[in-house]
C-alpha cells in the first residue's frame, strides 16, 4: 500500500516538517482582508502537490520549480507506509542520486549519509523500482503498470479537475492511461490493449500501403521478364569476361548504340527542336498585343465629314473591352502552357544528356583496343547491370509485399473488430463485481453532496475504443459552472480509493483549491463525507483551502477546521508564512 507518512527536508527552518494522518488533512492558507485582490499562489499551497509528487520519483524538466537556484543544495524525504507499521523513506535530493531505506518504525533519516541508506546512489528508473517493490499497488506489476499509473488519481492541481478520467492537460494517448484506469475498475486490461495493438497495426499497414501505392505503377509480370532478360544478359557478359572474349559483347554493344541508343539521341534532339518552336510560337504570340483606337476612327469620321453615332461609338468600346479581357485570359493560357513546355524541355535535355553519355561509354568501348582496358570497362558495365538487376528484384519484392499487405490488412481488420466486441462485452456493469461497486459508492457520495443522480459507466465509441464516462440525469444542473465538475472529480477519486480500501492500494489523496467556488452547503457536506469515509476506512484526504473558502453555518459563523487536521498553516504576512520560509522564488 501507499499511505502518506511524514515529508521533511535538510534544512528544517525553511522547511518545517508535515506529518500526514488518517482523516481529513488540511493545508489552510489565511490570506489578509488587504490581500484578497491578490493572488495567494505564492504561499505555496499548490507548490506542495509539485513538491509531494518530486518526492514520489516524478521526472522533471527544467521548468520545473526546484530548478531554481535557491532549491539546488535542498534534500527532500518522504516517509511512506507500505505496510501496517512498516515505512520505507525516499531521499532525492535536487541534485545527485536517490536513497531509499526501509524500517520497522517511523524515523527521520537526515541523520544518515548515503552509504548508512538500504539502497543508494540510484538512478531514477532503479529508484522507481526499488521503491515499486516495497508498495507493491495490488495487480500492477503483472500487467506492467508501476505505482505512478495511478498516482493521477491521487495527486489533482486546481487545472486538472475538468478531466475526471485522463486528469493530465498534455497530449497524453489515451493508451497510456486507458489500461490502468480499466484495470482497477474490474476490466480486463489486457483488452484494451489488444484493441490498441489492433487499431497499431492496421494504421501502419495503411500507411505501408499508401507509401507502396506511390511508387511507379508496373506489372510483376513486365519486371519478372525484364529481370529473367537482364538475368541471362549478365551471364552472357561473365561468360565472356571469363574467357577473355569481348567479340559477342562488342556485337551487343553496337547493335545498342545503333539500335537503341543513337536512336535515343536522334528522338530526344528531335524533341527539343519541336519543343523550342513551340515556345518560340508562344513568345511571339505574347508579344503581339490587341490594338484599336477608337479615337482615331471617330477623328477619320470627322475629317471625311460623316457622322458616327454615339452607339456605335459605345458598340465599338464593348467589343475593345470583350477582346481586351480575351488577351488577358489567352497570355495566361499561353503563360501556363509555356511553363509546361519548359519543364517538359529539362526533362527531355536530362534525359538526352544521359543517353548521350551512354553513346560515348559504347562508343569508346568498340574503340578500345587495349584488351585490358576493355577488360576493366566490360566489368564495370557488369557491375553496372547487376545493379540495375538489384533495383528490378527490389521493385518486383515491393509489389509481392504490396499484394501480401491487403491480405495482411483485411486479417489486421478483423483481429481489431473482434477485439472491439471483446471490450465491448468486458464493459458490461452486470458482469463486473467491481465496477458495480464503485457505480454505487459513486452515486451514493454525488447523491449526498451535490442532490443529483449521477453515475460512471463504460462503454466502447464507434470506434470500438474504450470510453468513461459520467451519466446524469438532470445535466441542466451540472452546466451551472466548473464548480460542478471539480467536485465530480474529486469524488471520482475518492470512489477509487474507497473500492479498494481493503487491498493494498493508495491510501491518499491530495485536492488543491476543492471548495473554490462551491455552494456552503455543498462545502458542509462534502468535508463530512471526506471525513466519514477517510475515518471508517483508514484513508488520508489532504486539502488546500483558503480562508475565505471556509463554509459559513446557518448562524453566520466560519466552521473552522479541528487543530489536528491542519496539517501545515499558511499566510501573507510574511516569510513565515510561505510554504518555504523564504522570500518569494
Amino acid at each position: 500500500m501507499l499511505k502518506l507518512s511524514r515529508l521533511y527536508a535538510n534544512d528544517n527552518n525553511v522547511f518545517p516538517d508535515i506529518n500526514f494522518r488518517e482523516g481529513l488533512n488540511v493545508v489552510f492558507a489565511n490570506v489578509t482582508k488587504e490581500q484578497k485582490n491578490k493572488s495567494s499562489h505564492s504561499l505555496g499551497k499548490t507548490t506542495l502537490v509539485d513538491l509531494l509528487n518530486f518526492t514520489l520519483l516524478k521526472k522533471i524538466d527544467k521548468t520545473f520549480f526546484l530548478k531554481n537556484k535557491v532549491f539546488e543544495d535542498f534534500i527532500f524525504y518522504l516517509e511512506v507506509e507500505y505496510d501496517s507499521n512498516k515505512f520505507v523513506t525516499i531521499k532525492r535530493p535536487v541534485k545527485g542520486k536517490i536513497c531509499i531505506h526501509s524500517s520497522s518504525k517511523k524515523d527521520k533519516l537526515n541523520y544518515l549519509d548515503d552509504k548508512g541508506w538500504e539502497y543508494n546512489s540510484l538512478s531514477l528508473k532503479k529508484a522507481k523500482e526499488t521503491f515499486d517493490s516495497f508498495v507493491s499497488i495490488k495487480d500492477l506489476k503483472k500487467n506492467d503498470f508501476t505505482f505512478r499509473n495511478g498516482l493521477r488519481y491521487c495527486l489533482r492541481k486546481q487545472t486538472q479537475y475538468e478531466n475526471t478520467f485522463k486528469v493530465n492537460t498534455s497530449r497524453e494517448t489515451d493508451s497510456a492511461w486507458k489500461p490502468y484506469l480499466a484495470q482497477i475498475l474490474g476490466i480486463n486490461p489486457i483488452l484494451v490493449k489488444e484493441k490498441y495493438d489492433a487499431n497499431k497495426q492496421v494504421e501502419s499497414i495503411k500507411n505501408a500501403i499508401k507509401e507502396i501505392e506511390s511508387l511507379p505503377q508496373e506489372s510483376t509480370q513486365s519486371l519478372e521478364a525484364e529481370i529473367a532478360q537482364l538475368e541471362a544478359h549478365i551471364s552472357r557478359m561473365q561468360v565472356e569476361l571469363d574467357k577473355f572474349d569481348f567479340r559477342k559483347a562488342d556485337t551487343e554493344i553496337n547493335s545498342e548504340l545503333v539500335d537503341n541508343t543513337s536512336l535515343q539521341v536522334s528522338e530526344f534532339n528531335k524533341k527539343l527542336y519541336e519543343i523550342d518552336q513551340r515556345i518560340y510560337a508562344i513568345n511571339e504570340s505574347l508579344r503581339t498585343e490587341f490594338s484599336f483606337d477608337l479615337d482615331k476612327v471617330v477623328e477619320l469620321f470627322n475629317e471625311i465629314e460623316i457622322h458616327f453615332p454615339d452607339k456605335l461609338a459605345h458598340s465599338y468600346q464593348d467589343l475593345i473591352n470583350l477582346n481586351t479581357q480575351m488577351s488577358e485570359g489567352r497570355k495566361t493560357r499561353l503563360k501556363g502552357a509555356k511553363k509546361k513546355l519548359l519543364e517538359e524541355r529539362k526533362n527531355t535535355e536530362k534525359n538526352l544528356n544521359v543517353a548521350t553519355e551512354k553513346q560515348k561509354e559504347l562508343a569508346s568501348i568498340l574503340l578500345q583496343k587495349d584488351a585490358f582496358s576493355k577488360y576493366k570497362i566490360m566489368q564495370a558495365r557488369l557491375s553496372k547491370e547487376e545493379s540495375r538487376l538489384a533495383v528490378l528484384q527490389e521493385r518486383v519484392e515491393k509489389l509481392d509485399y504490396a499484394s501480401s499487405l491487403s491480405d495482411r490488412l483485411e486479417t489486421a481488420i478483423s483481429s481489431q473488430s473482434d477485439a472491439a466486441k471483446s471490450l465491448e462485452k468486458a464493459t458490461r456493469v452486470r458482469e463486473n463485481a467491481q465496477m458495480k461497486h464503485a457505480v454505487e459508492v459513486f452515486s451514493e457520495i454525488v447523491e449526498y453532496v451535490l442532490s443529483l443522480s449521477a453515475f460512471i459507466f463504460t462503454n466502447t465509441n464507434s470506434e470500438g475504443n474504450l470510453e468513461f464516462k459520467i451519466g446524469l440525469k438532470d445535466q441542466t444542473s451540472v452546466n451551472d459552472g466548473f464548480s460542478y465538475t471539480r467536485t465530480l472529480s474529486a469524488i471520482f477519486d475518492i470512489t477509487l480509493l474507497s473500492i479498494h480500501s481493503n487491498d493494498s492500494f493508495y491510501k491518499f489523496s491530495y485536492h488543491d483549491g476543492l471548495l473554490e467556488s462551491l455552494d456552503d452547503r455543498v462545502k458542509f457536506k462534502l468535508i463530512d463525507k471526506m471525513r466519514e469515509i477517510s475515518e471508517s476506512q483508514g484513508l488520508q484526504f489532504i486539502i488546500s483551502v483558503l480562508d475565505s473558502d471556509i463554509p459559513i453555518s446557518e448562524s453566520g459563523e466560519r466552521s473552522y477546521f479541528s487543530p489536528n487536521e491542519i496539517i501545515r498553516e499558511l499566510h501573507d504576512e510574511g516569510n513565515s508564512g510561505r510554504l518555504f520560509r523564504m522570500p518569494a522564488f
